[in-house]
């Protein structure tokens, strides 16, 4: 009787047993430094149950086991496993794979190695550091957080495009590419910047946009030629290696990130508040107003305009404000992700909408994308992804709008655009409406992409594997552009971009296909020697393909198809090329503390002869950890010395050796099969990069205070340029190799923890980046080349020029003139200490000669990232700089022009310039700085501002140095007792972040990181046009893990 009762109440124990045992263990995964981990798999040993870290390295899981056993696992740092005993709170700490100085980064051709075997710079940035401040484009998201690479953003328009450039710029040509390879999970991605059918000025995107950050574990980046060389042609820029968040093992996990905000423009030009519209009487010889006049600002004072009108508006409107509304953006992603060992996947789905500053702009993506991998047996393992971007939206013509806005006097409203009858409403007319412009010339793009990977990975033996990639990067972008012509209707007031209507059409599709081969032996030789050898080929096939369409004056003037046109013309492009590449790497290593690492690359290109297709790439780098042989004071326990040498370079653009023909429509005066303006050259070479490279890694007080240092060199010969060549040839230009440029420059990296406590610490990094930039020589008889131009009135436009001395893109143009008497004067340079040279009608001579006024590269960049946590708050900013930065604001020339410039509103002032006459005695004059007649009943004419300010480029060369307040971000991650009560939730995370917050500058026009030009081309740095306006940002997130 006794034994059964015991049997029964073991039986009925059980399952209270085992409820019992089921608790929910909670904790923080963070790194060496105190830093949290998201996105580290926790699994329960034995079993699928797993969950993975919040963005705080949070996690909450629920174990069934008696003695349940917690493996901890993430890239590049040492798996660790650990015991649950009592206690249902653990925090864990992972260090990196080979301990805490032996870091994992992911180099060329996606090769995983220790930080510490690298005899050359790599930076890497973590999914925490880069989403700090909620940027849609991965390349902003880097702004700041690595040495030696410039960003800039160009602009606010929605989905706009970024430059990134590393270590300057070693290509001449104005439209050469100059930016890194893009690489992600180890294919390669396009990230091109194209302007067809009008876009150069309507901020497109660039391609590596397409991103989604929200995916990205973390981001490497390959700055100097030893780290790239075995990528050879396509890496002659440095590389940027993305790993994205991919399948793990373990039960389902779904995370969920949503974004709101709203931004403004954070800059706008000052303006003039006291004169209206009008201009200097033909009769009177006094400013006159007019309310129907072109002019919209040389006319009398507010006070005298009323007199006049009474209904003149007792202030005029700001209109560079005005034209400019709040725009919003939001954005969510859900990542799923789970499996068991034998077979992971992931999926992510993304959707981001923006509504820009400017009226009718916006963009929209969507972004979907599936990857997983197969462990077959425990030698072959199989992977792949596939995804799938949607984006696209309404692109408004900024730069247009920009001038529109200087012609379109503050004495109306701009905002009051539209007739009840849909035509312009306007005052004048020779003045067409800036917003009734973008309402009715419209331009869309719509862009499907998608980029597919197929990875195979067999390891015979645990000394040799072999691995093959395949990789697809395929998207169509089909652009639409069209206007209405007139309406008919009685007092119609025709715009001027619109004409008589018109309906474009622009399709490009672009495909890019890699194939990449890796044979690796591996093998350690007793505890002295280890040799780590790869062999390999790739393959590049890119294709694209353009078609253009334009059909003018629509029958009907707004049904928009090319059946409604008058006349159509079609155009179309075939750009194919193929490099094949054979390539080694070896490293030889001694004692784990010396590495010896050489490459070769053999590249052969399609777009050279046959004679300079084949070329050669070889690489060499060394690295020492010296505090691993030599006994380090106690407070200093890292040191790591590197050198390297490497030759990279680039081949010629596609169809460079021949001489094309443009087809054309046979239609009027338009003549099929002509001749392409520029002349083709057989006898091209590629250009040829040599660098070199050394650095010191350094860590203190056990690695809470670390310095990296890095010193390069690096000099690019035979540079392909287009060089002009007479006209009597039939053509204008020819491709020839024309050049020499070198860079040289110095990176800093400092890390600290200043403060580490149970509850509360403080760390920060610093980046310092100083490039000097200088073009050593150019061909027997050229002594200069004109790289681009922006317009100025009275040709006081700004040229940048390619000068043996100077820096690339150095700018040029019109200048006072100095008085030098007796000494000698240097044609280029200005000596400001002269005085300037007054004319007799006492106001200073312009100097039409072309001198340099200053450098589009900056002297150095700098930035700061501070993060402090207490508790479950984390307090996050970065503070950026730039400084001795040159550039022409041709917005300032513009206002000046037109009297809508806040320096204009001296002009009923009298003045004596300072300066001397031609025979050096001091200048004692008084002008009238107005138009007309002055005060002492000279004429002036149109005045000072008009007949001798605006022709002066100086004047407009400003300094574009900038400090500013990046990003601030504050968050709070829900505790995990909280967390418990919903059985549901596994984290939670609130933020918010500011964007631009705070800028100062000298610069008077918009920001000055702004530009009208497209992020691909490198006029960018120098010239600002129009713009679109860089915007101040606040953003609202959200993510929850389930």
């Amino acid at each position: 009787m006794k034994k059964s009762l015991l049997l029964a109440w073991i039986i009925l124990s059980i399952p209270i047993l085992v409820f019992s045992q089921r608790r929910s263990i909670t904790g923080t995964v963070t790194d060496e430094n105190s830093r949290p981990l998201p996105g580290v798999s926790v699994i329960e040993k034995g079993t699928s149950n797993g969950t993975v870290t919040t963005e705080s390295g949070a996690f909450t899981i629920t174990v069934s086991q008696v003695s349940p056993v917690l493996v901890f696992s993430y890239a590049g740092r040492a798996t660790q496993e650990l015991v649950v005993r009592n206690s249902n709170t653990y925090n864990v700490t992972l260090s990196a794979a080979g301990g805490p100085m032996s870091e994992v980064v992911v180099t060329a051709l996606g090769i995983r190695r220790e930080k510490k075997s690298l005899g050359y710079s790599v930076q890497s940035v973590n999914a925490e550091d880069l989403n700090v401040n909620r940027q849609t484009n991965v390349i902003n998201a880097l702004q700041g957080k690595v040495s030696g690479v410039q960003v800039t953003s160009g602009g606010g328009a929605p989905g706009q495009g970024a430059r990134i450039l590393i270590r300057g710029i070693n290509s001449l040509d104005i439209g050469r590419n100059n930016q890194p390879l893009f690489i992600v999970d180890g294919v390669e991605v396009d990230n091109s910047t194209y302007v067809t059918g009008g876009g150069d000025t309507r901020g497109m995107t660039n391609r590596a946009a397409d991103i989604n950050p929200d995916d990205i574990e973390s981001i490497s980046v390959l700055k100097g030629g030893a780290a790239t060389a075995v990528y050879g042609i396509r890496a002659a820029n440095g590389a940027i290696i993305i790993t994205t968040k991919s399948a793990r093992a373990g039960k389902v996990q779904v995370n969920y990130t949503g974004t709101y905000g709203f931004e403004n423009v954070n800059k706008t030009p000052d303006v003039q508040t006291k004169f209206t519209q009008g201009y200097v009487g033909t009769t009177s010889r006094k400013p006159d107003y007019d309310p129907t006049s072109f002019w919209p600002s040389w006319g009398p004072t507010i006070a005298e305009a009323r007199a006049i009108d009474p209904s003149h508006p007792a202030e005029i409107f700001n209109n560079f404000k005005r034209a400019y509304r709040t725009g919003n953006q939001t954005r969510h992603t859900i990542n799923l992700g789970g499996g068991s060992e034998l077979m992971q996947f992931g999926s992510s789905l993304s959707y981001f909408n923006q509504e820009g500053v400017i009226p009718f702009s916006d963009y929209k993506s969507y972004n979907a994308k599936v990857n997983g991998n197969l462990n077959v047996s425990s030698k072959l393992k199989v992977g792949g992804s596939i995804n799938f971007i949607n984006s696209g939206g309404s692109r408004v013509n900024a730069d247009r709008y920009g001038e529109q806005l200087i012609y379109w006097s503050p004495r109306w409203d701009v905002m009051d655009y539209i007739k009840p009858d849909g035509t312009q409403k306007n005052y004048g007319r020779e003045n067409d409406n800036p917003v009734y412009t973008l309402a009715t010339n419209r331009f869309f793009d719509n862009v499907n992409r998608i980029i597919a990977s197929t990875n195979i990975q067999y390891a015979p033996t645990s000394w040799l594997s072999f691995n093959y990639r395949f990789g697809n990067d395929f998207y169509t972008d089909a652009r639409t552009r069209y206007a209405p012509g007139p309406k008919g209707v009685v007092g119609e007031l025709v715009n001027s971009d619109n004409g008589f209507g018109f309906y474009q059409e622009h399709n490009i599709k672009n495909r890019i296909i890699t194939s990449t081969f890796i044979t690796t032996l591996k093998k350690d030789f007793g505890e002295s020697f280890s040799v780590n050898l790869n062999l390999g080929h790739d393959l590049r096939d890119a294709k694209l393909r353009r078609v253009s369409t334009t059909g003018d004056t629509l029958v009907v003037p707004d049904l928009f198809l090319l059946q409604n046109t008058k006349r159509i013309l079609a155009s179309n492009l075939i750009e194919d090329a193929r490099i094949y590449g054979l390539f080694a790497d070896l490293t030889l290593g001694f004692k784990n503390y010396v590495f010896l690492n050489v490459t070769g690359r053999q590249d052969y290109t399609s777009t050279l002869a046959k004679e300079n297709r084949s070329y050669f790439y070889p690489s060499a780098s060394l690295s020492s950890v010296i505090s691993d042989f030599v006994t380090m004071p106690g407070w200093w326990n890292y040191a790591k010395a590197r050198f390297s040498y490497a030759k990279i370079g680039k081949d010629a653009p596609p169809y460079s050796t021949s001489t094309g023909f443009i087809a054309g429509t046979p239609i009027g005066s338009v003549l099929p099969w002509t001749n392409v303006d520029r002349l083709g050259n057989p006898l091209l070479r590629p250009e040829f990069t040599n660098t070199l490279e050394a650095g010191l890694e350094l860590r203190f007080l056990q690695s809470r205070l670390g310095l990296d240092i890095t010193g390069y060199k690096s000099n690019s010969k035979d540079l392909i340029v287009p060089v002009k060549i007479s006209n009597t040839t039939g053509y204008d230009e020819a491709l020839i190799n024309a050049g020499e440029i070198s860079n040289k420059g110095i990176e800093v990296t400092l890390t600290a923890i200043p403060v580490r406590t149970k509850d509360f610490s403080w760390d920060f990094n610093i980046n310092f980046t100083s490039n000097k930039n200088e073009v050593v020589r150019l061909n027997e008889g050229l002594n200069e080349i004109l790289l681009s131009t922006q317009f100025g009135y009275l040709s006081s436009g700004a040229n940048m020029k390619l000068i043996p001395g100077f820096e690339y893109g150095a700018l040029f143009g019109r200048t006072y003139r100095r008085y030098y008497g007796s000494k000698p004067e240097d044609l280029l340079h200005i000596d400001y200490d002269q005085p300037l040279q007054i004319g007799a009608d006492g106001f200073p001579i312009i100097d039409t000669r072309q001198k340099y006024l200053g450098s589009t590269q900056p002297d150095y960049i700098a930035s700061t990232l501070q993060t402090f946590r207490y508790k479950n708050f984390s307090l996050n900013f970065l503070i950026d700089t730039r400084q001795g930065q040159m550039k022409y604001n041709q917005f300032a020339n513009f206002m000046a022009a037109f009297g809508t410039s806040k320096l204009t509103e001296n002009r009923t002032e009298t003045t004596v310039f300072e300066g001397v006459l031609a025979n050096g005695n001091p200048n004692t004059k008084p002008v009238y700085l107005g138009q007309g007649l002055g005060p002492d009943g000279v004429d002036y004419g149109n005045g000072f501002y008009r007949n001798v300010y605006r022709g002066v480029t100086e004047n407009f060369i400003e300094d574009a140095s900038w400090v500013r307040l990046r990003s601030l971000s504050l968050s709070y991650s829900l505790p995990g007792s909280w967390l418990n009560r919903t059985r549901v939730l596994k984290g939670a995370t609130i933020s918010i972040t500011g964007n631009n917050l705070w800028l100062s500058t000298d610069y008077t026009g918009f920001d000055p990181e702004s530009s009208s030009f497209n992020a691909a081309n490198n006029a960018s740095e120098g010239f600002s046009g129009f713009t679109y306006p860089s915007v101040r940002s606040f953003l609202a997130t959200v993510n929850l893990q389930f």
